[in-house]
């Protein structure tokens, strides 16, 4: 209408206030189309941040990673190794896999059955997961826990993971795991050969007299020798103490010796096999002063030891004065000890002495002695007990009770520490103490499960984190589950956020703002074109 009264216009001017009542018209409407425009431009770049920012999965990192929350690239893998995160250099190495190796690894994806069910996964904390089995690395002063990748599926499923490819300097194929960092090996992972590095010291043992003191004839002297290995396995270990002249040997402990003896006026023992990663390992000996030891005699020992892999070492030099002025302290009879070498859940390095460790656990709310295996509600109060009992023939010095509790603070909260220190990593211990031949000591704390249930989606790298159960392991594992909720099995049916198509949804945003910018311009043209016209006939 507006194009038939603009054509018409030169030939009947009359008409000129009909064309200044659709210019007004018309600038009403682009008014309309240039808010609307806005709008739709809005609305445009907030869905094109959303595309080139897309959200991420909150999902919970497990403290079972090696590395907390994964890596998104070789390159950032490659700087954890280099930079020791949370010793994953340390770790890396001692299977022969280098930082370089790890920036130049190709990415891949694996299912948990290939390599005919023979994958292994490397994680921090014990699960009783199939083939469970603790690995110490020298340097940590922790075990982690090798078992098959397929032990975390459910019956009759696997999993896809995106891992990194290295082969390791023995020759082994290792996959890094994008989402966790966990190490996972074709076979069960082969450290490389790493030289031994055997290190000795000496001292006394306590209750006896202590080095460079004054000493009387008659004197019995506990000597106490410390060897470890920080490097690789080594074997044909002797560990040799000389008797210091003016005395003679009364005791030797076996120290948990393949064959152990006193010969050729020497203490001996004798280990086939010194593993990677041994420390705090000792022998004692005792010697007594001779009664007519001259006054001002000093008394000298230095202990040795020797492997099929490393020299002699020598250790320090412990000495003692005979003052025969000093009243001799009294004397105790030596009593010839035994002390059988014991391979159980737990060795102590206290010569003679083994620890066996157990935990329980009862519901205290509901009244069930024993809560393995038991569903929990809400608001429950879970108490753990923690044992340990000395076997052997010694007594254990200095023994600790330390367990990790992330799969239990899961679902709840400590209400008592039972005398425990709440670490790192979620990690309690209690003092030191010592358990006497045949003792058993428990130390125990209480939970409190949440009150409502958390949540929190289960994490990829760990399908047992936020699974609805509380699962702890000290001896025998405890595993108290805790009722589904249907918002928890929505939330755990995918590993990722579903796919909305922002890719779609920018480009017909692009199609409609570029539609409503047409008509907008094309209203501000035809204002132009009335205005021109009104202002051509005179009116205006």
């Amino acid at each position: 209408m507006f194009e038939k009264l603009l054509s018409s216009l030169p030939f009947n001017p009359g008409i000129v206030q009909q064309i200044s009542f659709y210019y007004q018209r018309i600038r009403a409407e682009q008014n309309v189309r240039r808010i609307g425009l806005i709008f739709l431009v809005f609305a445009f770049l907030i869905q094109f941040f959303a595309f080139i920012s897309p959200p991420v999965p909150t999902l919970a990192a497990s403290p079972n990673d090696l590395i907390n929350g994964g890596f998104s690239s070789a390159a950032e893998a490659a700087s954890y190794c280099r930079s020791n995160l949370e010793q994953y250099g340390t770790i890396l190495g001692y299977y022969g896999i280098t930082c370089n190796q790890v920036a130049n690894a190709n990415t891949i994806t694996i299912n948990s059955d290939d390599w005919n069910h023979q994958l292994w996964s490397m994680g921090r904390l014990p699960y009783n997961i199939a083939g469970e089995t603790p690995v110490s690395i020298p340097g940590l002063n922790y075990s982690l826990y090798e078992r098959y990748l397929w032990g975390w599926d459910k019956p009759g499923t696997s999993s896809n993971y995106q891992v990194l490819n290295v082969t390791s300097t023995g020759g082994q194929t290792f996959l890094l795991m994008y989402a966790c960092g966990n190490l996972v090996s074709v076979g069960f992972p082969q450290p490389v050969k790493h030289p031994p590095n055997i290190t000795l010291s000496k001292t006394t043992i306590p209750g006896f007299p202590a080095a460079n003191s004054n000493i009387a004839p008659g004197t019995t002297l506990g000597f106490r020798i410390y060897f470890n290995n920080l490097g690789g396995a080594a074997s044909n270990v002797y560990v040799t103490d000389p008797e210091p002249a003016n005395t003679s040997e009364v005791w030797m402990g076996s120290g948990g010796a393949t064959l152990y003896n006193y010969k050729g006026n020497s203490a001996n023992w004798y280990y086939a096999n010194f593993p990677s990663g041994a420390t705090n390992y000792y022998v004692d000996v005792e010697y007594k002063v001779n009664s007519n030891t001259p006054n001002g005699t000093n008394i000298c020992n230095t202990a040795s030891i020797i492997s099929a892999q490393t020299p002699t070492q020598n250790s320090n030099k412990i000495c003692f004065t005979v003052k025969t002025k000093s009243p001799p302290p009294p004397i105790t009879p030596p009593v010839k000890k035994t002390q059988p070498p014991c391979e159980l859940q737990l060795s102590s390095q206290n010569a003679g002495a083994c620890v066996t460790i157990s935990k329980s656990a009862t519901n205290i709310t509901d009244n069930i002695l024993n809560a393995n295996g038991t569903t929990a509600a809400a608001g429950n109060i879970i108490k753990y007990t923690l044992s340990a009992k000395n076997i052997g023939s010694n007594t254990v010095k200095n023994y600790q009770f330390s367990d990790n509790l992330s799969y239990v603070l899961d679902y709840s909260k400590i209400t008592s520490t039972g005398g425990g220190i709440i670490g790192s990593n979620n990690q309690i211990t209690w003092p030191v103490t010592n358990i006497s031949p045949n003792q058993t000591v428990t130390e125990s704390f209480q939970v409190k499960i949440d009150n409502p249930i958390p949540q929190t989606p289960s994490s990829t790298s760990d399908p047992n984190y936020f699974n609805n159960k509380m699962t702890n392991t000290f001896g025998n594992t405890i595993t108290i589950s805790l009722p589904p909720t249907t918002t928890q099995v929505i939330q755990s049916t995918s590993s990722a956020l579903p796919n909305t198509g922002p890719g779609t949804s920018i480009i017909i945003g692009a199609v409609v703002v570029a539609i409503a910018g047409f008509f907008f311009y094309r209203s501000r043209l035809l204002a132009k074109e009335a205005k021109l016209a009104v202002m051509d006939s005179g009116g205006m």
